[in-house]
């Protein structure tokens, strides 16, 4: 189903609209309703389509012909792609361009049309070196230089790309290279993320053999994977300043290119947006939002993204009301609802935390405001099945965040009634390293019922945590920024007002 259901999903985000693609579905009456459905999410999996449309199992051979049939259209749609009307940057077009005409030059060689191909493959070369499609410069001067080698017997054309292949071939060893070592640091980074001096080392090594042929070619792919394991060599160990500067560094290079390599520079702004939250660097990530967001289409992924890290950013440094300004505006964007239900869930998340602060008076309203007004926790808590089930991750942070409306509201027998629930999570989920900060907060919030939610008492039985977590401060451990979505140190000072004014209250 991944399959069909993934080149659905590009023709339909393309805007791809084919007469013939669009008509010959339509004759199918079957066909019409397994493409609908992919498109509208009525179909789960394959096994829910086939029970749809032929009260079958996803083994039926009429819906596994069908499913078939669906995905020939398709690929075939794919080679319709117009890169001219869509917001693809010029090597996006040219890569689209240059594989399809490479495609079609291999079908015209395969029919023995010797000449045109050769017309053909000369020209994608031009092309291809140009924006530094490494792999496919090899390919084609191949074909070329066996052409001209054997059928034509062109010994100048046959040493010129005899030469031009052994060039490309080198390059292209060295960029597979880069792209080996680089692969071989991320499985074991993400698998053991506590040997951090080790893998400091090995990428500083890696970096090192590298060196040499960056500084010689220099072409795309040997520049994005070794930039990427002089991020590794920093990141590995928090050296959040060392990071900028290799991000700072690698945007020179690829702006000297005389294309536009926007994935590139796309990831290391990325990261320069990621240093700044965690070296808690308001100004720096304000100003250079909007160099950010110029790279990216209003309403696309990416712009989401940046203005998720933005309002990170914003939590972490305690500038709630700039957080705030974003809000109605992702909200707002015609595109939302198009997003993953996962980034929607997490959009919801935030919100929901803002809410909490702005009913801290942490945020000023401005009159006009719904988004605030109409936020129900009971309905917010129905709507987040995707991460709630994410018991190690961001369950975690819909946890704290229950617990902190129902002290907000003074629910103080739901606190209690949470508390053994709350404890056995922690017992089964948050022992890992990267939770640590968690698992200190959590029991800080446990606190609060047993000393019948009295600030001196609760700040004297949870010392001892808030010192754990200033010895394990967010930006030197494990845990991720995503899950701590408001400093805890942050939230507690909140809570402990929130405790002390509502003691005050009493007298």
């Amino acid at each position: 189903m991944n399959l069909v259901k993934g080149l659905v999903e590009l023709i339909h985000s393309n805007k791809i609209y084919i007469p013939e693609l669009r008509e010959s579905i339509l004759q199918h009456p079957k066909l019409s309703v397994l493409y609908e459905g992919f498109i509208s999410g009525r179909f789960k999996d394959d096994e829910d389509a086939a029970q749809q449309i032929y009260n079958s199992t996803k083994r039926h051979s009429a819906y596994l012909k069908l499913k078939n049939n669906l995905r020939r259209r398709l690929v075939d749609a794919v080679f319709f792609i117009d890169t001219v009307k869509e917001n693809y940057s010029d090597r996006q077009k040219a890569y689209f361009e240059c594989y399809k005409e490479w495609a079609a030059a291999k079908i015209i060689l395969s029919r023995n049309t010797q000449p045109a191909a050769m017309m053909m493959l000369e020209q994608i070369l031009k092309k291809a070196e140009i924006f530094e499609f490494t792999d496919l410069v090899t390919d084609i001067v191949r074909a070329l230089r066996i052409h001209y080698g054997t059928r034509e017997g062109v010994l100048d054309k046959y040493h010129y790309y005899n030469e031009l292949y052994h060039k490309y071939w080198k390059i292209v060893s060295w960029e597979d290279r880069a792209e080996e070592l680089y692969a071989f640091l991320m499985v074991n980074y993400v698998q053991n993320k506590s040997l951090k001096n080790s893998i400091q080392e090995n990428a500083m090594l890696f970096y090192e053999e590298l060196r040499p042929a960056v500084e010689e070619f220099g072409t795309y792919r040997l520049l994005l994977y070794s930039g990427l394991i002089r991020l590794i060599t920093y990141s590995s160990v928090n050296d959040y300043e060392q990071i900028l500067k290799v991000c700072d560094d690698m945007l020179t290079q690829f702006s000297k290119k005389p294309y536009t390599p926007g994935v590139p520079i796309q990831i290391f702004n990325y990261q320069q947006l990621v240093c700044f939250i965690q070296l808690k660097d308001f100004n720096r990530g304000r100003d250079a939002l909007p160099r950010f967001l110029a790279l990216v289409e209003q309403g696309s992924f990416n712009w989401f993204k940046y203005h998720e890290l933005y309002l990170q950013l914003a939590f972490h440094t305690a500038n709630y009301q700039d957080a705030y300004t974003i809000l109605p505006k992702v909200f707002k964007e015609k595109s939302y609802h198009l997003l993953p239900a996962s980034t929607k869930e997490i959009w919801n998340l935030n919100l929901a935390y803002a809410v909490f602060l702005q009913r801290e008076e942490k945020i000023s309203l401005p009159q006009d405001d719904t988004l605030f007004k109409n936020f129900r926790l009971g309905k917010f808590l129905n709507t987040i099945p995707i991460l709630s089930k994410d018991k190690r991750g961001m369950n975690v942070s819909i946890l704290i965040l229950h617990m902190l409306f129902l002290l907000q509201e003074q629910k103080y027998d739901d606190v209690i009634d949470r508390i053994e629930a709350v404890q056995k999570y922690c017992s089964r989920y948050l022992k890992h390293n990267e939770l640590f900060r968690s698992n200190c907060f959590i029991n800080m919030l446990l606190e609060i019922p047993i000393q019948n939610f009295h600030p001196v008492a609760v700040k004297r039985h949870t010392d001892k945590y808030l010192q754990k977590l200033t010895q394990a401060p967010l930006e030197v451990t494990q845990q991720t920024v995503e899950i701590e979505i408001i400093p805890y140190e942050d939230l507690w000072k909140i809570i402990i007002t929130h405790l002390e004014n509502s003691e005050s209250k009493k007298d």
